[in-house]
């Protein structure tokens, strides 16, 4: 969620509470990503980055630092404040090229069997198989001891 309405709502205060939780606790963490997982979104729902213990993605599934319209934005940003800077005029068209290229490229690499074959997951799952397969991991990871964390720090609200 961006925009001025959802940091007003205080969403990331909200955030960065979810990813305290998340990087204090102990206890194995299972992930299943089932839709869109972008930025620190991903890391809030225990993304590859916390090194959960198991980690999965629905046929559907995406993942990606950022979306691609955003990603697209960010890139068209930098490029026309480097060409003001150098007093250079701006290419709209090659502006418009750009964009269309970088969105076709992070939707491609966002697809769920990308990531998985990157070894961003531990593998793509159909999503009628997601209780069998969460059992079966509950189960691995029941053959360890599990320790809670004994502390979460400061939670400011």
């Amino acid at each position: 969620m961006v925009g001025a309405e959802y940091e007003q709502a205080g969403i990331i205060k909200h955030g960065a509470q979810m990813i305290n939780a998340v990087a204090n606790s102990k206890v194995p963490h299972l992930s299943v990503v089932i839709g869109a997982s972008y930025g620190a979104g991903n890391y809030g729902m225990s993304g590859r980055a916390f090194d959960p213990r198991f980690m999965f993605s629905w046929v559907g599934a995406r993942s990606a630092v950022m979306g691609p319209a955003q990603l697209a934005g960010v890139i068209s940003i930098v490029a026309r404040q480097a060409a003001q800077a150098k007093d250079q005029p701006y290419d709209e068209e090659g502006d418009a090229q750009m964009r269309a290229l970088v969105e076709q490229q992070i939707e491609e690499q966002s697809l769920a069997y990308f990531t998985s074959g990157m070894g961003y997951d531990d593998g793509v799952i159909d999503p009628r198989d997601t209780r069998t397969i969460l059992g079966i991991c509950l189960s691995a990871i029941h053959t360890a001891p599990v320790a809670g964390a004994r502390g979460y720090g400061v939670f400011r609200l």
